[in-house]
């Protein structure tokens, strides 16, 4: 993807924008190179300091000012790609005068000009602010804040990571610096990096609050608004553990500052790295005296040898009885004997509210959770649903330093929560079990949607602490099984995987559901449909064989029962797995006619068996077919005014109708409703993303400008949410080598697509059809450098594969036949050419229909097959050119094929 040059609104002129045009001048004359390409070639070259893929996109974007050793090797390599190169030393003086001047201007840049207003905003610039609470007994610290502030002012756009074990205070610290330099940032807002579920949302509030709209969509205009190098902001990510928040972090012109104790992520060489460690001996003491003033110094040292110099088991032993914590001192782990002080200080009623929490997860705790009236009985269940006593009570644990509490949130401190579990007795710790069970199956969720996901990922981090997949409590096996469901909704398949595994094994047990059980079946089922979407397909196939035979021959269940439709539904995507497609879309039939006859065309089972069945259709290249089943369905939930759903057959929809040929009715279709999509189910779904490749592809067909661009940046985001080997990275990346192969980047593409097929050969069959379907696109790679011979090897080969495989009339067999005749007219065939383009029309207009693009194409050859053996045909020509005008237009396309020009078609394979 070429990096275009920034406009004068991203970059004013001045200083800083000659410096971004005179090393963008410099990056065209390398001629453009990738900035993986950059990144790695640096790397290797040891005495040029590193520079990331995205810190050399935001040198030649503008984004900010780089210090100067990550320009020069920057300039260093691209001068290296130049021919001829420059002189270095002369060069280096150039950019360096050039740095220095747009070093001296740059805060005036950044400050002169005040905070940019958003589009649409209405509040112009007044500050925008979301912090906890300040700490009133912060305390000490001064060596590490002045580190802190002295990695912002020398490193202006870094991203600066607190790092350290958990209890020394990192939280704090950060909190405790954005409140000492409020007027150094308009934007200050605070971000909760535990997951990226709860990372996006705070992003999503922030962009709301600068008015740059609603929802997932908003972060895209987010993230731009922040690269601007006019917004002086700082943005805090608490407790960042979850590798997927770090895509979230912008690079910009603000400042970041990120607290984790992933040692990973704090040595990253593109961040600022500061260590946060105990307190020393004189903070220790200077933090409890602000506790307990009036305490003696012994008393004080005494109380830290005890606790240890953890801030957090400080604030723990400044509220318990001297003579608690030395009777309950663990020289091992000061921490836990702090702990066992403090919980043995606490009220009954207090100690067992906090026994919950031991078996809460290391996430926020929703209040409406607590409070569900009629949950738990007895005397927690009196607190609980008691909205006073319940927050008296959450005070004092704040107090002790166990809990933080929130407007609408409770959360344990992890380390807290460690030391907790360790000495809760085991009959106190069993009872508070029980509770916690009986809260999260009453949480009354229903069955998981989109209208129900915050509420999903809500509980979703509390599941396995507490052990629930345990519990007896059939609203709670209830809730294991809808949870699977949405974590694979969500795109969270390793999750619900490893959650169904953990419910079939443990609801096998003797003594518990057994094997037969309705859940048990169901939770086999969905593990088989995440392993399948995971790529384990050996497992998936076995899992789904074994239940549909359970569930055929059970009295129980029977051949029409809705989980035995549910079984050889995913017995039938198993076949489209092993490449049968059309033994699969034969099973598939089978199973919506059975579903329809038994269970109604309108149940839930029937609705998803013809959807499967329209995805088989088109895995099997009867676009005609599939669109009429998913035009059927999107027309239904259109007047139903089911939007989500909608949305999802408009997907499926626009892929029939671009295997159809009819790119442009796809475009309009996804132009409505993709933006709905990314809005209702978020721009990091699957679906969404999928639906973001058929756009790209269909514009790229129909010859629009900057295919190349918008699949490089689909396929980066792709890589960046989703596995490596998923089904939708495989597919983005065979469109994005296409159209890299169209711009004259053959290198890179012949690359991603080896890359491809060795991906589907380590998960699918031998000889699969989608890796058949890469090797159709990497013989197109080797004709356009010119290596013909290579590519009539492999196209004659991933031919006959094809045919052998779905047959002569499948559309990608279609696509293999016509490069076939272009390899033997390349290769001097000419008589050959003729009779394979003759036999390639005939079959393309038989079952594609004439104006179908694939038939205009093999036409086209055809035409100048003819002509090479001197039997040239007007009519058909004409034909010909006048079918592409009608789909193109007046486009340069057209006009290179009137002159003579071959066709090369290439394949774009549905995600499996």
């Amino acid at each position: 993807m070429q990096i275009g040059r920034p406009g004068d609104d991203a970059v004013p002129p001045g200083p800083f924008r000659d410096l971004v045009d005179r090393l963008h001048d410099l990056y065209l004359l390398a001629g453009g190179p990738s900035a993986r390409s950059v990144s790695q070639a640096i790397f290797k070259n040891r005495t040029l300091e590193s520079v990331s893929h995205e810190t050399y996109r935001a040198a030649l974007r503008g984004s900010y000012l780089l210090p100067w050793l990550k320009y020069q090797s920057i300039i260093v390599e691209l001068n290296s790609r130049t021919r001829p190169p420059q002189a270095e030393a002369e060069l280096l003086a150039d950019f360096h005068t050039l740095w220095t001047l747009a070093r001296e201007d740059y805060p005036n840049l950044r400050s002169g000009r005040g905070v940019p207003p958003p589009p649409g905003a209405e509040n112009g610039s007044r500050p925008v602010r979301r912090l906890p609470e300040r700490n009133a007994w912060f305390t000490g610290r001064r060596a590490t804040q002045i580190r802190l502030r002295n990695a912002f002012e020398q490193h202006p756009t870094a991203t600066v990571v607190l790092h350290g074990v958990n209890g020394t205070g990192k939280t704090q610290l950060a909190a405790e610096y954005a409140y000492r330099f409020p007027d150094d940032y308009p934007v200050i807002w605070w971000v909760r990096g535990t997951s990226v579920e709860q990372a996006r949302t705070d992003l999503a509030e922030l962009a709301t609050e600068l008015g740059l709209g609603d929802g997932d969509r908003s972060l895209a205009a987010l993230k731009a608004y922040l690269s601007s190098p006019n917004l002086p902001y700082l943005l805090i990510f608490d407790g960042v553990e979850d590798r997927q928040v770090r895509g979230l972090i912008p690079n910009g012109g603000g400042h970041v500052l990120v607290t984790t104790t992933d040692r990973d992520l704090a040595y990253d060489p593109s961040v600022i790295e500061v260590e946060v460690l105990d307190f020393g001996p004189d903070e220790a003491t200077e933090f409890l005296d602000r506790l307990l003033p009036g305490s003696s110094d012994a008393i004080l040292t005494e109380i830290v040898e005890l606790a240890s110099r953890l801030p957090l088991a400080l604030a723990m032993a400044a509220n318990v009885d001297l003579e608690t914590l030395r009777n309950s001192h663990a020289p091992s782990s000061p921490l836990v004997g702090t702990v066992r002080a403090a919980r043995e200080s606490l009220t009954d009623d207090h100690r067992s509210i906090l026994d919950l929490f031991g078996w809460f997860g290391a996430a926020p705790v929703p209040m409406a959770l607590l409070q569900r009236e009629g949950t738990v009985r007895g005397r927690v269940g009196e607190i609980l649903e008691n909205p006073i006593e319940l927050r008296r009570t959450l005070l004092k644990l704040a107090n002790f330093g166990f809990v933080r509490l929130g407007g609408h949130h409770v959360e344990m401190t992890s380390l807290a929560r460690q030391a907790l579990v360790e000495i809760i007795p085991a009959e106190d710790a069993e009872v508070a079990r029980q509770h916690v069970h009986d809260l999260l199956a009453r949480s009354g969720l229903g069955p998981p949607g989109s209208t129900l996901a915050q509420g999903y990922r809500d509980i979703d981090a509390h599941l396995q602490p507490a052990r629930l997949v345990e519990s007896a409590n059939p609203a709670a096996q209830r809730l294991i099984v809808d949870q699977i469901q949405f974590r694979a909704l969500d795109g969270n398949l390793t999750g619900a995987a490893e959650l169904a595994r953990s419910a079939v094994e443990e609801w096998q047990r003797p003594g518990s559901l057994g094997p037969d059980h309705e859940l048990v079946l169901r939770a086999r089922i969905e593990l088989a449909a995440a392993l399948r979407g995971l790529g384990a397909y050996a497992e998936a196939r076995s899992l789904a064989a074994a239940a549909k035979r359970q569930l055929q021959t059970s009295p129980a269940y029977g051949p029409e029962h809705e989980l035995t439709l549910a079984a050889e539904t995913g017995a039938a995507l198993d076949l489209l797995m092993m490449g049968s497609y059309t033994r699969a879309v034969d099973a598939q039939q089978e199973a919506y006619d059975r579903s329809a006859a038994a269970l109604g065309s309108a149940h839930p089972r029937t609705v998803d068996c013809r959807r499967q069945l329209a995805a088989g259709l088109r895995h099997a290249g009867q676009y005609a077919e599939a669109a009429e089943l998913d035009q059927h369905d999107f027309d239904r939930l259109i007047a139903g005014g089911d939007t989500v759903e909608a949305v999802r057959a408009a997907f499926a929809l626009a892929d029939d109708l671009s295997g159809l040929g009819h790119y442009q009715r796809a475009l309009d279709l996804l132009d409505q409703y993709a933006p709905m999509g990314a809005r209702l189910i978020g721009d990091h779904d699957p679906g969404v993303l999928a639906a973001g490749r058929t756009a790209a592809v269909a514009r790229r067909r129909l010859g629009r400008p900057g295919a190349v661009d918008e699949l490089a940046t689909l396929h980066l985001r792709c890589r960046e949410l989703l596995d490596q080997a998923a089904p939708q990275v495989l597919a983005v990346t065979l469109s994005y080598a296409n159209a890299l192969r169209d711009a004259g980047r053959t290198s890179q593409a012949e690359a991603l697509i080896t890359d491809a097929i060795a991906a589907y050969e380590r998960r699918l069959p031998s000889r699969h059809p989608l890796a058949v379907a890469a090797r159709v696109n990497l013989a197109a790679v080797h004709r356009a450098r010119g290596q013909w011979p290579t590519a009539r090897q492999l196209g004659q080969r991933a031919a006959e594969q094809l045919r052998r495989a779905l047959g002569a009339d499948h559309p990608h067999t279609i696509v293999a036949a016509v490069n076939r005749a272009t390899d033997l007219a390349l290769t001097g065939d000419r008589a050959g050419a003729v009779a394979a383009s003759r036999t390639a029309y005939a079959t393309a207009e038989r079952v594609l229909g004439p104006d179908h693009p694939d038939t205009l194409a093999a036409g086209t050859n055809l035409t100048l097959d003819l002509l090479a053996v001197g039997s040239g045909d007007e009519r058909l020509r004409e034909n010909m050119i006048g079918g592409w005008t009608k789909l193109l237009g007046e486009h340069e396309y057209v006009a290179r094929l009137a002159r003579g020009n071959r066709v090369e078609c290439d394949l774009d394979p549905a995600p499996m």
